[in-house]
């Protein structure tokens, strides 16, 4: 971090002062199928200065004066193109080549400035072997969307569940994430799922997913591929230097509505500083502590246990346990990016510098309500409060490009993203199904995540076997550290309120030796993961067909660690801390050192489990062969491309289970994954596709590990389960595309999937405590459905309509699953997990090139979906499940350039739309985050 930081502060040293001589620069492509073209020649006809395109078809053309050219471009085998017209103002060029027919032709053309990058994504699109959707930078910068994931909401059959990504029904865990090229690893403990926040917009040029597959790609999937990609070669000198601040209507100017703690030094960055790290002195497992605690019992101890045991219970920091409230205003929602991109030339190497720092804190209160029923829908609970956010994040990117000649690139792309987030959530309710009591709950949750990538990789074109050679080497590396989760509960019994409105609320702390933490504990955690994944791949053409062959290696250890410690007391309770248990205004209070005592006082526990922890490894060996032929049939061209790719995975996790028994397992698989993907153009500007594949989803290292967290939301365990097996999926796509025009399409797409042994979330009822698990399903799962979009520029009905543009898609998806409770209990067929049955996207897009005004209305929508498996046959209804109803977001968007500045006006949830969970009607939880104002002021001086 502190390399990339340094870097960074160092590089824009060198953006300063406009150079005396500009460059033509862009990339050369093949027009049918949009693969780059390697070694074309580009000539400037004015002068007798040119290049040769590199093997990713990249050019750049140096020491030019100031002046209009012309481009002829020219590749064996294509019809020569002629570009006139072009202003030299160092913008990147898309060239696109239409290979020769029946004899040599020369194309001349005009050239027309690209006004965003919405086109080299669609012409990406049409010209790609897999179906596939995309979106931009500049795209995403037309929305109010701060972050990757509330972006791809806006793209055909994509949703998002918190910052998880589900496509075409899909929950998070059938889909992959990769950045250039290389796969992320689960950024979460309970789930496999890449949380987006980790990735701000600024750092990506574009993000592709892949929805139907080819055997170049890894077959882990079966929803999405989400391919995210940084800048090789910038195609200008850019120094830009951003701030911005937001406003909440649940949160900014609320006096004293945001609920917080004393923190640490470190956490305006991101970083706790210890304060919350388990004291250095108590024992390194759950069997230590055991021991220690026999021997402080023990009247006849000769190892003086029992004044190391007071001594550690003293060494807890209370001070974390501190409430305070404040009032936010906008200076305390920041965000600053900074970002420099250049190109060097040097003798006949290229080098291409992308840096960027990126840092924002942000505040939000939410309003919650948490409620739960009885089999007859009485209710158990019935909750409300309140829930303080405060995150942070901080990154930084460093990306360095060197082309050598014209037939050898290399590139070394280097992250580092961290997000700390901090919670206290206060919930009141009451218990009427049960207990019959009134509680409050108190948590004081910190998360912060870490992920640093590293990606080297190579580029090299021989030019006179026609081949391409290409590999990569990724290193990444992620932390997920969740320390000191304090959770207390106080209640008083509603009986005791009818004689006596004043009887006080208690904190619930048992007198045994273990307690429990979900009552009044601390809860410690850390995720450590570290991955290695070479590749290689070689690319050649003979006789007009491409063959590509290649193979990788993943690499990938995880460790997890996770200890409860629980806050008891002393059969003899001292009567001034009996007295002082009400005072839930003042936890810290309550738990000052002083008051921890074996004789009378508090006392500290631990209900951990040895099954708390595991350690796992998982190798992946695969080699894939594939070939594309162009094929013409009268006047339709075809494109065929296929292949097949074989995976051998071994999954290793050692840990213990819920009775200590040691747990070790190996799951070895190999699968032959084929693949066939047919693109017919139908005519120039419509293609017809085709794709079937076969795909894999192997469970991950948290869904076999046997660790059970109690989730404190939910009210439930959640466990994993040793016995999983992968899913087999086959998948079947057809889509029909048209491109009238420039940035416009229209298009319809027909999916459907069959699932072998699908994994999916289900109930086990375990002693007196309800269990979330993953269970494979019985029989074939099936997932169907259609996507239709559109992009239209409005021109068409009036001139005046000319800046307007307007975008849409629906997608209609069924699924059914059969999945058993309860072991080889209840059977439970549904709808799969997070599956909406319709998802809706309309975007009104006004931009105008001349003033450099760009405004954007958006609204999104979904069709409920379920939020949580409920056990079946325990209701009186024959769908038990909690399901998210469908939500109506309407954001806006405006941004303004003013010579070097451009200003920007964000509203997300104009609607002021609620999260609403429903069971059988009933509502079962309500999330209120309000609305939200942005505003930002760019400043760049070229």
């Amino acid at each position: 971090m502190k390399i990339l930081l340094i870097l960074y502060l160092l590089l824009p040293l060198l953006a300063f002062g406009k150079d005396d001589f500009l460059a033509l620069q862009g990339k050369v492509f093949d027009g049918e199928t949009g693969e780059p073209l390697r070694g074309a020649t580009v000539q400037v006809l004015e002068t007798s200065k040119g290049a040769f395109t590199d093997p990713k078809g990249y050019f750049r053309i140096t020491n030019l004066k100031p002046s209009k050219y012309s481009l002829k471009v020219s590749y064996i085998g294509y019809q020569t193109k002629i570009v006139k017209g072009i202003e030299n103002q160092n913008e990147e060029l898309n060239i696109t080549l239409i290979p020769e027919v029946k004899a040599t032709q020369e194309i001349t053309v005009e050239a027309s400035k690209v006004m965003d990058n919405e086109s080299a994504i669609l012409t990406r699109r049409k010209n790609s072997p897999q179906v596939s959707d995309g979106i931009s930078i500049e795209e995403i910068k037309k929305l109010p969307d701060a972050s990757i994931g509330s972006a791809l909401k806006r793209l055909p059959g994509i949703t998002m569940a918190n910052d998880y990504i589900i496509v075409r029904g899909m929950n998070e865990r059938y889909n992959n994430v990769a950045l250039n090229g290389s796969p992320l690893p689960s950024t979460e403990t309970d789930k496999k799922a890449f949380s987006f926040d980790l990735y701000p917009s600024e750092f990506i040029e574009n993000v592709n997913i892949v929805k139907s597959y080819t055997p170049d790609f890894p077959g882990n999937f079966a929803g999405g591929l989400v391919l995210l990609n940084s800048t090789d070669f910038p195609s200008d000198k850019v120094l830009k230097i951003s701030i911005g601040t937001s406003s909440n209507t649940n949160t900014t100017f609320k006096s004293d509505a945001f609920q917080i703690y004393p923190g640490g030094s470190t956490d305006w960055l991101g970083f706790d500083n210890g304060i919350r790290q388990l004291p250095s002195s108590f024992p390194k497992n759950r069997l230590e502590f055991n021991t220690l605690q026999t021997s402080a019992n023990n009247p006849f101890d000769t190892t003086n246990a029992k004044a190391k045991y007071e001594s550690i219970m003293k060494s807890f920091n209370n001070k974390t346990l501190k409430q305070t409230t404040k009032t936010v205003t906008p200076l305390d929602n920041r965000k600053i990016n900074m970002f420099f991109a250049n190109t060097y030339d040097i003798s006949n190497i290229t080098l291409g510098v992308t840096a960027i720092a990126t840092y924002s804190a942000n505040h939000q209160v939410s309003k919650i309500n948490r409620n739960t029923y009885l089999s007859n829908f009485d209710p158990i609970y019935i909750t409300e409060g309140n829930q303080s956010t405060r995150e942070v994040d901080l990154g930084g990117l460093v990306n360095l490009a060197v082309k050598i000649h014209s037939n050898t690139a290399i590139t070394l792309k280097n992250s580092f993203n961290n997000i700390a987030q901090d919670e206290l959530l206060v919930l009141n309710g009451k218990d009427i199904g049960y207990q019959f009591l009134e509680f409050k709950n108190f948590a004081f949750h910190y998360t912060q995540k870490s992920l640093f990538n590293s990606t080297l990789s190579g580029s090299h074109y021989f030019t006179q076997n026609d081949m391409l050679l290409d590999w990569t080497l990724t290193f990444s590396e992620l932390k997920r550290d969740e320390p000191d989760y304090r959770r207390f509960r106080f209640s008083r019994q509603l009986a005791d309120l009818e004689y006596n409105p004043d009887t006080p609320f208690l904190l619930e702390l048992l007198s045994n030796q273990q307690g429990d933490g979900t009552r009044a504990g601390r809860f410690y955690s850390n995720l450590f993961e570290r991955s290695l994944s070479p590749s290689l791949n070689y690319t050649v053409t003979v006789f007009n067909v491409k063959f590509k062959l290649g193979s990788s290696i993943e690499t990938k250890k995880r460790t997890f660690n996770a200890r409860s410690i629980t806050i008891t007391s002393s059969p003899t309770l001292r009567e001034d801390l009996y007295a002082l248990m009400s005072d839930y205004n003042n936890i810290d209070r309550i738990f000052s050192p002083d008051n921890f005592d074996y004789d009378n006082g508090f006392r500290i526990g631990e209900d951990s489990k040895l099954s708390d922890s595991y350690t796992a490894w998982e190798t992946l060996l695969a080699g894939y062969a594939m070939f594309d032929i162009p094929i013409e049939f009268n006047l339709i061209k075809l494109r065929v491309v296929g292949g097949v790719r074989l995976e051998d995975n071994v999954i290793r996790l050692s840990s213990f289970s819920i009775n200590d028994e040691t747990i070790a397992i190996k799951y070895r698989t190999n699968d032959l994954l084929p693949s066939l993907n047919i693109v017919a153009n139908i005519t120039k500007e419509s293609n017809l596709r085709f794709a079937f594949s076969r795909t894999v989803a192997r469970p991950s290292f948290r869904e076999f590990a046997p660790f059970a967290f109690y989730d404190y939301y939910n009210l439930s365990l959640v466990q994993g389960n040793p016995n999983l097996k992968r899913s087999l999926i086959n998948n079947l796509d057809l889509r029909y595309e048209i491109f009238p025009k420039l940035n416009e399409v229209y298009s319809i797409s027909f999916f459907y999937k069959t699932f072998e042994n699908a994994i999916e979330e289900t109930i086990y009822p375990q002693q007196s405590e309800l269990t979330r698990t993953f269970e494979n399903a019985d029989g074939i799962a099936k997932n169907y459905g259609i996507e239709i979009e559109f992009r239209k520029n409005l021109g068409f009905i009036s001139s005046v309509l000319q800046s307007f543009t307007l975008n849409g898609n629906l997608a209609l998806i069924q699924s059914k699953i059969t999945v058993k409770q309860g072991g080889a209990g209840t059977e439970d067929t549904r709808p799969m997990w997070s599956q909406s049955p319709y998802t809706f996207n309309l975007n009104l897009i006004y931009q105008n090139y001349e003033s450099g005004t760009i405004a954007t209305l958006s609204y999104n929508t979904f069709g409920k979906r379920i939020a949580q498996v409920s056990q079946v046959g325990v209701y009186e209804t024959s769908n038990p499940h909690i399901y998210e109803q469908p939500p109506h977001y309407l954001d806006f968007s405006l941004a303004q350039k003013l010579f070097n500045l451009e200003v920007k006006l964000g509203v997300k949830n104009i609607l002021g739309t609620k999260t609403i969970l429903e069971q059988n009607g009933k509502r079962w939880a309500t999330n209120d985050f309000g609305s939200t104002i942005t505003f930002s002021i760019t400043y760049s001086p070229f």
